[in-house]
């Protein structure tokens, strides 16, 4: 070809190259180009733009073929030997190591080039650029060998780059680098911290963590991006599989492979090409400059999938096609999709915002409207004026306001034994006790305190139940210095309505500073009523044991020293409700009867008597003494009646302990509708959503529950559980409470992951609340380990294994709280394969068990024959086929007992079923 025909060709090609192949034509003629040169001009751009992209995927395959991956198992390098394969994406091959040379024992994850990675990088030197480039290759004569050191020369850059960035990023979030190197063949590797964990989405499909776990969870992913953000580095590559999460929680950062430092180039470097696409940002996937904004709205994508619970958010290839609400993809079975709407998801669509100049301007701001939702604060996304904030505290913090309101105006009663007994009935017997000059100190303070809940004294902004209690501390600590007395008093007040608002935590140390003012200011009454306050702060902690050391030296005083005897009985009140939760039944009782006889004929007492007596009745009905119980509910609740008119609660909790033992004994119509009056009087006093209704409601389904009647106590549990939610937050001890009913209920519906769900939610609660040896936190354990025994997962073993412990460490090794936990554990551990240790935990539920139900009897013995049958004893199939058959005939062939053998039965074998 003619040099300045060529230099034609060339001319039209670079002019055309860009428009779209539709327009080729027209475009070539209007430039003035003859048949034969157009002609000429379209097949190169043929050859150049579309024959090319055809041939771009198999020149990568076969520089991946030439490549190729030549380590196996066993292979060395360095100190390291490759041990196995973990994982394959990004930039290479991630192995688990150890080390050659025997100096120390050190597990790594070593990261590789490979073959694969060679590909894309040759595919993408020769296809990245524009047709108008690609025109020298059309010229060229190289080999493919020139191609295969050009992609090498991308991917040693990328992991240079790699290897930089994580030298500078010391971070306990992000995996720590070690060494780094080249394999025999000249493919450079990383060497870095192993970090034995599962893939976020993994963690969270495994454990099923609650909503305020995820959150959390979240808050500390947020953390080590923030961090290389902060050394100016962005990650690119946000997604589960790049976030692994320890078994206690901790998520670490991986794969740094394509991230880039802020204000280079980044040409070599180009994101856009191995990122994820469902979770990468818009200008990523479009191959724009990224920065800060981009890592943000990955983040944003994480947050929707942990919110809605989902493992997929976004489809389709369309980069600025919104990503959904969380509350528009979490399922109906997700718990917590009625708190999604509103703060939570004004959050996630502000980091997931097309725009990047509409998202947060940095991680730390993403954490923060978190971190507020967490503690029920106002969030930036929402856009809230002061009406959002008055709303926000209205709904959130009204009955917690309420608490504090109550434990102040008590204290202008004087009645320091009020605040734990929480009475308005009572809050006036000790008003004597308290001088004049002490009530104005106290109506100051309280008038000043609650002045602060006006939004006007606030500047606009509305102050939180817990910010009016620390505003009050603030006043106590300045203006009560020389009064410690009243200090002490006021103090108490604040550990009172701390402990309402189920902020155990803080009402402990305020307890624990207002009984030493007491006792420093030489008031031993005083002292002693703090030390009450005291002990009901670590009875809700499940410190029973504490209880009873702080309360046994204030019982020996004031035992027989008429002066004293409502505190004294109030002490013996105190010490039984402990000992009860101890398992010690027969000292309870013996505390529970010596509080009555103390407040017999006392006056102003008569309340506080039934209220025992009804403590009592619990007793007797765990102890399954369903006759004393019931003669004492019966008793109680005509004398109630006698003196109580409608609406007041003291009426609906009488009629309640009356409910709760023919719950047990029946007869169910009788028990039902006490649960219905109970529910129609609290309704008529509090309001159809107040609490304590909701309170009402919760029994009633209990009662529906024992009778069979499933779907009806699962919708009112389900009310239950969202009115607390409303009312309390999702960290309030009465929100476990409803989610772990409803997970009863769940499993028999059979509907085990449903039940999985909001027993997790019960379990993070109590945890936090109680710690892991409360017996709440036993029954959230017993509950979660039946659940994943019904889904088949053998970590049932280890949940019920902490049921059993936890209930040990709360009531002793010996209680009859035992039984039921260790009788599932020795189930589980037969379905599971460990039927050595079933046997064990059977034989010891049967010796503590003593007296029981022939029916309940028969099944502790169809399992202790299981257990038999799976370790191989002589005889052990005929006594399991009778102990099956003695069930059934006592409980009829369709109970769950009957039914759980039989799933037993199967899993032994041929042998062991009929």
């Amino acid at each position: 070809m003619e040099a300045a025909r060529w230099q034609e060709v060339r001319r039209l090609f670079d002019a055309v190259c860009e428009e779209p192949p539709a327009r080729w034509t027209q475009r070539l003629h209007e430039l003035g180009g003859d048949p034969a040169l157009v002609a000429e001009v379209l097949a190169l751009l043929q050859a150049q733009t579309v024959s090319f992209e055809r041939a771009v995927r198999p020149l990568g395959e076969l520089v991946e073929s030439l490549a190729g991956d030549e380590l196996e198992p066993g292979a060395r390098l360095g100190p390291w030997v490759l041990e196995q394969r973990l994982a394959s994406g990004g930039m290479g091959t991630v192995w688990v190591a150890g080390r050659a040379d025997g100096l120390f024992r050190q597990r790594v994850a070593i990261k590789l080039l490979r073959g694969g990675v060679l590909g894309a990088a040759a595919a993408e030197r020769l296809g990245g650029g524009r047709p108008r480039d690609r025109f020298q290759f059309a010229r060229s004569d190289e080999q493919l060998a020139y191609y295969v050191a050009q992609a090498r020369e991308v991917v040693e850059l990328r992991l240079a780059a790699e290897r930089q960035i994580l030298a500078g990023l010391q971070h306990p979030g992000i995996a720590r680098l070690y060494d780094g190197g080249t394999t025999p063949a000249g493919h450079p590797y990383l060497v870095m911290e192993y970090v034995d964990g599962l893939p976020l989405d993994a963690y969270c499909e495994r454990h099923v963590p609650g909503l305020r776990e995820r959150l959390r969870l979240f808050l500390r992913v947020c953390a080590p991006v923030q961090a290389a953000h902060a050394r100016l580095v962005v990650h690119c590559d946000l997604k589960p599989s790049n976030v692994l999460v320890r078994e206690g929680g901790e998520p670490v950062l991986l794969d740094f492979g394509i991230a880039q430092l802020l204000g280079e180039s980044g040409q070599d470097i180009d994101p856009s090409g191995y990122c994820t696409l469902h979770w990468a940002s818009p200008e990523q996937r479009r191959g724009e400059r990224v920065g800060v904004a981009s890592d943000v709205f990955s983040l944003g994508v994480l947050l929707t999938g942990l919110l809605a619970a989902t493992g997929t958010v976004r489809s389709g290839d369309d980069p600025d096609a919104p990503v959904p609400l969380p509350s528009a993809l979490a399922g109906n079975g997700c718990p917590w999709r009625h708190l999604l709407r509103g703060d939570l998801d004004a959050i996630a669509a502000r980091a997931c915002a097309i725009d990047p100049r509409a998202r947060y301007p940095s991680v730390q701001e993403l954490a923060a409207d978190i971190a507020a939702w967490l503690d029920t604060r106002p969030v930036a996304a929402a856009g809230g004026g002061r009406g959002y904030r008055a709303r926000l505290f209205l709904r959130r913090h009204r009955w917690g306001v309420a608490a504090s309101a109550l434990a102040v105006f008590a204290l202008l009663a004087g009645a320091g034994v009020a605040l734990w007994q929480a009475q308005q009935a009572r809050v006036q017997r000790d008003a004597a006790l308290v001088e004049g000059a002490k009530t104005r100190a106290m109506l100051e303070f309280m008038t000043g305190l609650f002045a602060q809940a006006d939004p006007a004294a606030a500047h606009g902004r509305e102050l939180t139940a817990r910010e009016l209690l620390q505003d009050g501390l603030r006043r106590i600590r300045s203006r009560f210095g020389d009064q410690p007395e009243v200090r002490a008093e006021l103090l108490g007040a604040m550990s009172a309505a701390h402990r309402g608002l189920g902020d155990y935590d803080t009402a402990l140390p305020l307890a624990d500073e207002a009984l030493d003012l007491a006792r420093g200011a030489g008031n031993q009454v005083l002292a002693d009523t703090q030390a009450l306050n005291r002990a009901r702060v670590l009875h809700h902690l499940g410190r029973f044991a504490d209880v009873l050391e702080l309360l046994d030296p204030l019982q020996a005083r004031h035992d027989g020293q008429a002066g004293d005897r409502r505190l004294a009985s109030a002490v013996a009140h105190a010490r039984a409700m402990a000992l009860q939760a101890l398992g010690r039944g027969e000292d309870a009782e013996q505390a529970y009867l010596q509080a009555l006889r103390l407040r017999r004929g006392l006056p102003g007492e008569t309340r506080a008597g039934e209220e025992t007596a009804m403590r009592l009745v619990s007793l007797y009905t765990l102890q399954q003494r369903y006759e004393e119980a019931e003669a004492l509910a019966r008793s109680t609740l005509a004398q109630v009646r006698a003196s109580t008119p409608p609406p007041d609660p003291h009426l609906a909790e009488a009629i309640g302990t009356l409910a709760m033992v023919l719950g047990n004994t029946g007869p169910a119509a009788e028990a039902e509708a006490l649960r219905r009056e109970e529910l129609a009087i609290a309704e008529a006093g509090y309001g159809p959503d107040h609490p304590e209704t909701q309170g009402a409601r919760n029994d009633l389904a209990s009662v529906l529950y024992t009778q069979g009647r499933l779907d009806e106590a699962a919708a009112i549990f389900a009310d239950v559980l969202a009115a607390r939610l409303r009312h309390y937050g999702d960290a309030h001890p009465l929100v476990a409470t409803a989610a772990n009913n409803l997970a009863n209920v769940e499993l028999a519906l059979r509907r085990p992951a449903e039940a999985m769900a909001h027993v997790r939610q019960a379990l993070d609660i109590r945890l936090q609340v109680y710690g892991p040896t409360h017996h709440t936190t036993a029954t959230s354990w017993h509950t979660l380990g039946i659940a994943a025994m019904e889904l088949g997962d053998a970590a049932a073993v280890d949940h019920l294994a902490r049921a059993v412990d936890a209930w040990e460490a709360a009531a002793g090794a010996d209680s009859g709280h035992l039984v039921a936990p260790l009788r599932d554990l020795a189930r589980a551990q037969l379905l599971f394969g460990h039927p050595d240790h079933g046997c064990v935990a059977i034989a010891r539920a049967r010796r503590i068990a003593g007296s029981q139900s022939p029916a309940q009897a028969a099944y502790a013995q169809a399992l202790a024959d299981a257990c038999r049958v799976a370790t191989g004893e002589p005889d052990a199939t005929r006594a399991f086929a009778d102990s099956r058959k003695a069930l059934e005939a006592l409980a009829g062939p369709g109970d769950p007992l009957v039914q759980r053998l039989a799933a037993i039965a199967r899993g032994l074998g041929p042998s062991a079923r009929r």
